[in-house]
C-alpha cells in the first residue's frame, strides 16, 4: 500500500436517510474485517428532510473496493 493510499480521504460507500440502516451496514463491514465509520449530518441540530440521504458510512480509501464487494454480496 502506498503512502498516498494510507493518507487518502475516507470514501463514502453507503448513504441512508436514517442512522439505524447505517449502523447495520457498519456492523456488516466490521464483521468482514473492514474498518467503517458513520458520519451523521442529522445529529447536532440539523432538521432532516424526508428522503434525504444524510447518514453516510465511510471507510478508508484503501478499503473502499473490499467494502463495496462486501456490500454487494
Amino acid at each position: 500500500m502506498s503512502d498516498s493510499e494510507l493518507h487518502a480521504e475516507p470514501i463514502v460507500v453507503a448513504s441512508y436517510a436514517e442512522r439505524g440502516e447505517a449502523e447495520v451496514t457498519k456492523a456488516h463491514l466490521v464483521d468482514n474485517g473492514v474498518h467503517a465509520e458513520i458520519v451523521d449530518e442529522v445529529e447536532g441540530g440539523t432538521v432532516p428532510v424526508t428522503g434525504e440521504m444524510r447518514v453516510r458510512v465511510m471507510v478508508p480509501a484503501a478499503d473502499a473496493e473490499l467494502a463495496r464487494q462486501v456490500l454487494d454480496s
